[in-house]
């Protein structure tokens, strides 16, 4: 073979096809027993691929499909149509599933190849696919209408470990996330239980109240932690259950189940690196000061990159123009002074100032 041809055959993406093109050429100019013979074939094959040249151009010269023209052994059409009627009705089911649920005849092998002819096999979705379309459905929530409430231990943080300890700071955190358009609430206690959740979520409802949000329509979620009343919630008279249902309002328990409670553990992500890790208190005012401050710059200016780059006061308006944003400044409240104040008997019906506010 030539220099020139062998370059062409071995830089071309397709060596098979630019073989046999550069072959069939030789033929039509010096005949086809000298291109056998540069090409070291027979004389059958290279006629072969020049007569399928001169009839059907280059497309003739890849290859073309072994498979048999008929196939003896394959599924009939009445039971193709079964197969595809049932998954149908079924759409989760696999192959395998399809076959022993409804005593199907054809092999697993056979049943997956009809649901791959007939469109039916369905990829599995990509996490950004997913939180895609779990972001469409929270869009048809009302605005302040369902809530995630999730608890954050402050005392594993090593930047804030010695304010805690040496100030007294609250070792933990209290988080309330609205779906909707992802507003904040948070409140800190030095333990952690019932009496202290009942006392956050009691003070929050009573803000709702206060800015005219119908709280018979206003579902709070939590997960199996026994601040919440545990898993099997049990309704006590003064508890955390009876407590928000007092208002009108639904309690949902969720342990268990993945990502249940992103959206707060979401925040939870956000506020260590953004506020945690990088901010020094010269007092425990200032550490209430601080995170107010934080709170409301979260609430009316820092923009949601899930939510179309904008912040929670500005995915309000987007919906109610007319809207009140007094409903994003309920400050963060220390639990453990509320109760010792009231004495865990009574939470104010209007939001008080955190401890050591003016």
């Amino acid at each position: 073979m030539g220099r020139k041809w062998y370059y062409m055959v071995v830089r071309a993406k397709n060596q098979t096809f630019e073989f046999r093109r550069s072959m069939v050429e030789w033929a039509l100019a010096e005949g086809v027993s000298a291109a056998a013979r540069q090409f070291d074939t027979t004389r059958k094959t290279v006629r072969k691929w020049r007569d399928r040249y001169l009839t059907e151009g280059t497309n003739g010269l890849y290859e073309r499909s072994r498979a048999p023209h008929n196939c003896p052994h394959k599924t009939p059409p009445a039971r193709e149509q079964e197969i595809v009627r049932q998954r149908l009705r079924t759409p989760g089911y696999g192959a395998r599933r399809l076959k022993h649920e409804f005593e199907l005849e054809p092999s697993v092998g056979a049943i997956q190849r009809v649901l791959r002819d007939n469109g039916l096999v369905r990829k599995p979705k990509k996490k950004y696919q997913k939180k895609n379309d779990l972001r469409e459905v929270k869009k048809k929530y009302a605005p302040f209408s369902r809530f995630k409430m999730d608890v954050k231990y402050l005392n594993d943080i090593p930047h804030y470990w010695p304010y805690l300890t040496g100030m007294g700071l609250p070792t933990f955190q209290y988080t309330i996330v609205e779906v909707r358009v992802g507003a904040i609430y948070l409140a800190f206690a030095d333990e952690f239980g019932v009496l202290q959740s009942r006392a956050v979520i009691v003070r929050f409802l009573r803000h709702l109240e206060m800015h005219d949000i119908p709280l018979r329509d206003v579902l709070i979620q939590t997960d199996g932690g026994g601040e919440f009343e545990g898993t099997h919630v049990v309704k006590k008279p003064d508890g955390f259950t009876r407590s928000i249902e007092s208002f009108g309002a639904e309690h949902r328990a969720v342990p268990g189940r993945p990502n249940a409670q992103a959206e707060a553990e979401s925040l939870h992500s956000r506020i260590e690196p953004e506020f945690f890790d990088i901010e020094d208190f010269a007092s425990p005012l200032d550490f209430w000061q601080k995170i107010a401050t934080w709170q409301n710059w979260y609430n009316l200016q820092r923009k949601n990159s899930s939510r179309d780059w904008r912040s929670p006061a500005q995915n309000l308006r987007a919906i109610q123009p007319d809207c009140d944003l007094g409903i994003f400044l309920l400050p963060p409240l220390h639990v453990d002074t509320l109760l010792d104040a009231q004495s865990g008997d009574h939470v104010p019906a209007q939001p008080v100032r955190f401890a050591g506010a003016a």
